[in-house]
Parts: structure tokens; sequence; C-alpha cells
């Protein structure tokens, strides 16, 4: 419906804004659902302060099992090391040993096992002949196997180490005087060609063993009792114990670990009773949610007042703002959008017809809110112009809303209006200077390009043009043959070829702001415009490319082969000047940070120190002749393709080295 259809706006009523009220059945049905909520929170509290009982028990008893295992672990292996390289130390002594035939002596090692005396009680060597002749045994075996249970022990230990050869073990054993403690025998086998030769036989205490390997730090916590018949029943200290066995060839040692004190883990307990204080707060914050619901209930009571306080800090902003009803009629403007159109919102509110703000060329006003209010792309805001009271016209930014109740019910809609005349004014003046200046760059880019055609023609045409004088002085002087002349003129093509070529080079840099730029393999394009550069004679060209078509860049193929012809072209004219034979140019590849780089170097002189300031300026020519434009040249490609070229003394060829730098893609 048209806003202004007096019909309308007397058949239906206008929206007032004192009047909307907030849904209180839709808000009663909200407060006894987070009366629910509140209740099921409860009951999920107290069912986590069970599981979180049930998972801390869990989590010790797995925690206890696990460090139980670890330790078990750890002296297993640490003690099988010691053993280890007691075993490899008393196999060096019966190499020893059998050097020095029947000899018993302190054993010639430093080791860990002999640095401290008393750890390794007895140690001999024993001859293959007096292995199984007991009554040959060494005194400290004999005095072992004076008891019958010792004896067998030996005995098996000796069989066990021969047959299988390698080293056995035997015990734990009781000492031979009746001494508490518990003794652990080695045996270390010698073979030679296969044949046995004897064995060394050591004795240890398993006490003095543990009191020297097992670390202080260990022992802190833990204590450690040998498992026999001797070993009590109950832990010694009262706290939990368990046996780590430790698995030697020949030989089962025992050995019980009894934590000293409580080991419980801590972390668990810690995080136990963090959850304990994060549930008390939960509790809280329950609390304090009933009590916001209580306040909520009270609240929706006082809200007409809000509803009038939001209106009158509307009215305050700067924004044009506007409100409709459903059928189209104007219900609400606030100061700040009378302002921008040069009316009061009192008389854009009474105006019959089509609002005076809004230009009649634009369609219809409350048409275009509607369709921007449910369009997505129209979120962003669209531009749109009002027309002001003294007939000037505005720019601005126009976005719209749906005006819906509590109960979702839409009974009307709101826009915003930013004028952004200024803005519009700036970026139209910014658009006329961006204009001037492509101007005044094309112009520049004109002048190069003339430069350019004079300065990369001066050779082709001087060229042809000396051919062309010799050819007709020759002809004149009638001192030329048929076949002298088909040499000449097929010269002279190559030059006219040549010439057209720097024609098209020159075409497309002068239509450099509409290059197009493609991916280009470096490798074979390198490859191609450096070997078809023409170089004088004795000028080598050493082409140092990696293999395949290596680095890909985005350019422009006929602008940068200008710019890299004209590269190679100077370092062949400059490299024969300094007199150094071979005369070279080399053209390589380098990469750099997210850029790779193709250097031309020369064995020429090289670049003066106080020219590197101004080799790359225009009509800033070196050379006899020179016009000054071609380094300018190849600088103003290389920038058109984001990249730079620098230039500096070559390591190798002690010439000129000029790098063209270009982004990879």
């Amino acid at each position: 419906m048209l806003a202004g259809n007096p019909t309308a706006m007397a058949t239906e009523p206008t929206l007032d804004f004192q009047t909307l009220d907030l849904d209180t059945r839709q808000a009663s049905a909200l407060t006894r659902r987070a009366v629910t909520w509140l209740g099921a929170l409860l009951l999920l509290v107290a069912a986590s302060t069970v599981a979180m009982v049930l998972f801390l028990r869990s989590e010790e008893t797995r925690e206890e099992d696990r460090r139980r295992t670890a330790d078990a672990e750890w002296l297993d292996q640490t003690l099988l090391f010691h053993f280890r390289r007691l075993e490899g130390d008393l196999g060096v002594m019966a190499l020893q040993a059998r050097q020095r035939v029947g000899a018993v002596g302190t054993a010639p090692l430093t080791g860990p096992w002999w640095r401290e005396a008393g750890l390794v009680a007895a140690h001999g060597w024993l001859p293959a002949e007096q292995v199984e002749a007991s009554d040959q045994w060494p005194t400290f075996l004999k005095e072992a196997a004076r008891q019958p249970h010792n004896a067998a022990a030996l005995a098996t230990m000796l069989d066990t180490t021969r047959g299988l050869q390698r080293p056995a073990y035997a015990g734990p054993l009781a000492p031979a005087d009746g001494s508490p403690g518990r003794q652990l025998w080695l045996a270390v086998p010698l073979f030679e060609q296969g044949r046995f030769v004897g064995a060394t036989v050591a004795m240890v205490s398993v006490d003095v063993l543990l009191s020297a390997f097992i670390p202080a730090w260990f022992l802190q916590d833990h204590r450690l009792v040998l498992d026999d018949e001797t070993t009590p029943q109950a832990p010694v200290g009262g706290g939990a114990r368990f046996l780590a066995p430790i698995n030697l060839p020949g030989a089962q040692l025992g050995l019980w670990v009894e934590a000293l004190g409580n080991q419980a883990p801590l972390a668990p307990r810690a995080f136990f009773l963090v959850a304990l204080v994060c549930l008390a707060g939960m509790l809280l914050t329950l609390v304090a949610l009933w009590r916001d619901i209580l306040r909520r209930q009270r609240a929706e009571t006082r809200l007409q007042t809000q509803l009038a306080l939001r209106t009158a800090m509307e009215r305050s902003v700067a924004l044009g703002l506007r409100a409709w009803d459903q059928a189209g009629h104007l219900i609400y403007a606030n100061p700040a959008f009378g302002r921008l159109v040069g009316w009061t919102p009192q008389e854009l509110i009474a105006h019959n017809g089509a609002p005076p703000y809004w230009p009649a060329d634009q369609g219809e006003e409350f048409g275009q809110i509607r369709s921007q209010a449910g369009d997505v792309a129209a979120q962003a805001g669209t531009e749109l112009q009002l027309q002001h009271r003294d007939g000037h016209r505005l720019d601005v930014l126009v976005h719209s809303a749906p005006l819906a109740l509590a109960s979702g019910e839409v009974v009307g809609w709101v826009g915003s209006a930013l004028d952004i005349t200024e803005r519009r004014r700036v970026e139209r003046l910014a658009a006329r200077q961006q204009e001037l200046l492509e101007a005044s760059g094309r112009l520049v880019a004109m002048g190069e390009v003339a430069s350019t055609l004079a300065h990369e023609l001066n050779q082709p045409l001087g060229a042809l043009s000396s051919f062309a004088t010799g050819l007709l002085n020759r002809v004149r002087e009638q001192r030329i043959t048929f076949d002298e002349i088909v040499p000449v003129v097929e010269r002279m093509e190559r030059m006219a070829e040549k010439a057209g070529r720097v024609i098209q080079r020159i075409n497309a840099f002068a239509r450099r702001q509409d290059m197009t730029r493609q991916p280009l393999a470096l490798r074979p394009f390198v490859a191609r415009v450096a070997a078809g550069a023409p170089l004088p004679d004795g000028v080598t060209l050493d082409l140092q490319l990696p293999p395949g078509d290596g680095p890909t860049v985005p350019a422009d193929a006929l602008l940068l082969e200008n710019a890299l012809h004209n590269l190679v072209l100077n370092a062949g004219e400059w490299a024969p000047r300094s007199g150094r034979t071979p005369a070279r140019v080399r053209v390589d590849l380098v990469s750099g940070d997210g850029q790779v780089g193709v250097r031309v170097a020369d064995s020429g002189p090289g670049v003066p120190p106080e020219q590197l300031g101004t080799i790359f300026d225009a009509f800033a020519s070196h050379k006899p002749g020179g016009m000054g434009m071609g380094l300018a040249i190849c600088r103003s490609i290389v920038e058109a393709h984001h990249g730079r070229i620098e230039v500096e003394r070559s390591a190798e060829l002690q010439g000129a080295e000029f790098t063209l730098w270009l982004p990879l893609i």
C-alpha cells in the first residue's frame, strides 16, 4: 500500500511506540523453563560429585600400579646394566688370566665394580681341567661349596657356562660361614677356537650390591628387601610393597620394594579439590541465577519506562532514524533525520502524500525499505539520494530492519540514513586526481617509448645505412659482382628484421599499463634469450642454469625479454674492455626470500662506485655513443613486474653483475 493513500490512513490505526508491550505469557514460560533447568543442574552437580570421588579412587589405583611397574622395570634395567658391566670386566680378566696361566690376583680394571672395596667379594680364574674337579677349585670357591646346596648350585653354574658358552649365575646363596646376608655368584667362560679353556668366577654380596648401585634418591622413598625364607611376611614400615623380579641367567633375584610413607598421587587429589571448588561455585551460581529470575519478573513491570528511555536515546544519536507501520505510514523520525533533510520530525509525520525528501526518480520509498530488509546482500547498506528542503541532493547510506515485538510479530519497519555526501565528494575528487596522474603517466610512458625507440633502433638503422652506402658506392663504381651483392643484401635483411623485433618489443613496452602476466618457466626462457643475443667476437657465453624448467614467475614474456636482452648485450660490449682473457659473460639463476634472480655478470672493468647511484637514470650513459636509456628501461620493466634490479661487482669475473629479482608465483 502506498504511503500517500488517505483512505488507508483513515481506516487503519497508526502505531504508537508508547503502546508497545512485552509478551508476558512468553516471559512466564521462559521462567518456568529456567526453574526446570535449575533442578536438572542441581542433580547434575550431585552426580558429578559422586562420579568425581569414584574417578579419584580409580585414578589413584591406576597411578599406583603404573608407578610400581615403572619402579620394577627401572630396578631390573639398572641391575642388569651393572651385571653386564661386570660380565665384560670378568671377560677381560679371563683373557689376562689365560695369558698368565694359573695366576690369580686383583683385577686390573677401574670400572664401577672395582672402585669400591668389597663390592666384588672374591674372584679368580678357573682353568678347564679344574672345572669338574671340585677338589682343585680355588680356596674361596671351596669354602662356598662346603654346604651341599651351594656346591650343587656352583657346579650347575660352571656346567651351564661351559655348555651354553655364555655367563651363568648362581644364587642367591647363603655364606659358607653362616653369617647373615646372601651371595650371588657369576661365571664368565673363555673359549678359544670353539674350545673351552676356563672361566672367571666372582662372588658378589647382594646387600653391598644394592647399597652401591641403587641411588640415594630412590632409597629415600623405598626400602629394598631380598626375597628369601628370612623375609618377614608383613612390611616392616607398614606401607604397601611389591615384588620386583630380577631375571639373571641361572638365578632368580627377587626384591621386595616397600614404599616409605604415603605416596598417593597429588595431582588427582588436587584436581578433585579444584573440582569441588568449581562445583561449589556452580551451586552459588545457581542460587544467584534463581535470584536473577525473581529480579527479571519484577523488571517486566518496569519495562514501559525503559522503552521511553530508549526512545530518548534514539532521538539523541546523530544517525538519521525513521519508522513505518505495516501500511507504510511514517510514524517516527528522530531529530537527526530532520536536520539532515531540513524538516522537523513533526512536519514529516504530519505530511500527506509522497515524502518531501524523497526524489521521485528513485521509485517508491517504502517498497525499497522492505526489499532491502529481507535481502542478505543489502546488509552492508544501499546508497541512495535524499532531497534537502532547499533543493540540493544528499548522498546517504541506507539500512533497514523489521520492527518486531517480543512475540516475533512484525509491526513495522525501521530505517537509518547516514550522510555520505562529503565522502562521495572527496572520492570523486580523488578519482579526478587519479585520472590526471594516469594521464601524466601516459605522457611519461610516451617519452620513454620515444627514447627507447631511438636507443634500440640506433644500431640496426646505422648498420643498414652503412651497408646501403657501401653497396651504392660499389655499384656506381661498377666494382661489385652479382655474387657479392647477395651477402650484403642478406645482412641488410637481417638488420631490418632486427629493427622489426625492436619495434615489437617497444610496442609491448608502450602498452605495459595493459600488460598481462602469465606463468613463465624461467630456465628455458633465460636460455633462449641469452643464446639469441649477438655477442662480439671473442666473447664467450657461460650459461649456468639448473636442469628442468626451473622456477616459474608471473611475467610478460616480451617485456622481460627486452630487459634481459639489453643486459646480455651490455655485458657482451663491456666484457672485452678489461683486457682479461678470455672475455666472458655468465648468466645464471639465484634464489632469495620468496623471489628468484636472473644474474648477468661479465669480465669487464665493472661499474665505478661513483656511478652506482646514477647508472639507472635516464640519459645517463657511460659508454661512447650510448643514449643512457637501456638500463632505465630495464628498471622500468622489472618494477612493472613488482621486482627490482641490483648491480654490484662480480666476485668471480671481477666485472659488473646485474640481478633481476622477480617474485615467484
